[in-house]
């Protein structure tokens, strides 16, 4: 009588193995889960569109958009939370009529409504066929704590998302330009 007990322990351990290891294989295949996408609302500024192309380095490159005509202009909005520094370049096609002396200001925002100024505005040159380009590194402190004064106008660093802002002191007809902004 004692083999044939013997026997059946044998075989609920075997079952137990079994189905651990099949449970094991359920919970190991990404397949079987949703993707992270799908696990909850997406973070503030992440619909900026089919324009931003993330990168597996923690780099982003966006394309802004911005119709340019008879007066200031500001471009669509790029998710910067983890930025530290931002390369831009703005390639004019071919501009209609004059601008003169005009400026590219970087703004973010850290509430998603209220945008401060980043750095100081940019000369660029609004002229057919004109490269503009430049870089924004936020401030650093090198060997210790460094905390800004409080502001309401100006921010030291990358917010949730952060836009450009084109103006000058006279219009042209139109200045169509393509944008180009990585963000590290």
């Amino acid at each position: 009588m004692r083999a044939g007990l013997g026997n059946q322990e044998s075989g609920s351990k075997w079952w137990l193995v079994l189905l651990l290891a099949a449970l094991g294989a359920l919970f190991l295949n990404s397949r079987c889960w949703p993707p992270a996408h799908a696990a909850g609302p997406a973070p503030y500024g992440t619909g900026a569109g089919t324009n931003v192309q993330p990168r597996p380095t923690g780099v982003v490159t966006d394309t802004p958009t911005v119709t340019i005509s008879g007066a200031a202009a500001t471009t669509t909005s790029t998710p910067t939370t983890s930025a530290r520094e931002a390369q831009v370049q703005w390639t004019f096609g071919a501009v209609t009529g004059s601008y003169g002396t005009c400026t590219v200001q970087a703004k973010t925002t850290y509430d998603g409504v209220n945008y401060l100024t980043l750095g100081g505005a940019v000369s660029v040159t609004a002229t057919s066929n004109a490269v503009n380009a430049w870089t924004i590194i936020e401030e650093l402190g090198t060997t210790s704590v460094t905390t800004s004064s409080a502001s309401s106008t100006a921010a030291l660093g990358f917010g949730q998302a952060t836009e450009f802002v084109f103006a000058c002191s006279s219009y042209g007809t139109s200045a169509p330009v393509s944008i180009s902004v990585i963000y590290r």
